[in-house]
């Protein structure tokens, strides 16, 4: 984590008494805090593959107590296997493109 400082200028009203008319400056630094994190590819693809394989088993337990489940919970197991599948989806689609990274950056 670098930081960098920059000065920042202020002035103050100017203040008159009788004739005499005073202005000051102040000067000030900011501390800017710059953060150049870079994750190794490796992290990445374990986060995406780990996500893909929970959402991909949660979309197959709804999609099963989907076909299981009675009248009351058909319509509530169908809306969650919807969706993890569109999550699964999105993960494999991170997943394919952290590979097309890969390749592009040999």
């Amino acid at each position: 984590m670098a930081v960098k400082k920059k000065k920042v200028v202020k002035k103050r009203a100017s203040v008159k008494s009788g004739s005499v008319a005073s202005s000051r400056k102040k000067v000030r630094t900011k501390s800017k805090v710059v953060s150049k994190e870079v994750r190794p590819l490796k992290k990445k693809f374990g986060v995406v593959i780990r996500n893909l394989i929970l959402f991909v088993l949660l979309s197959i337990i709804s999609y099963v107590l989907y076909l299981v489940s009675g009248e009351a919970f058909v319509n509530v197991f169908y809306f969650l296997w919807i969706i993890f599948a569109f999550i699964s989806l999105a993960f494999f689609i991170a997943l394919l493109a952290l590979l097309f990274l890969k390749l592009i950056k040999k």
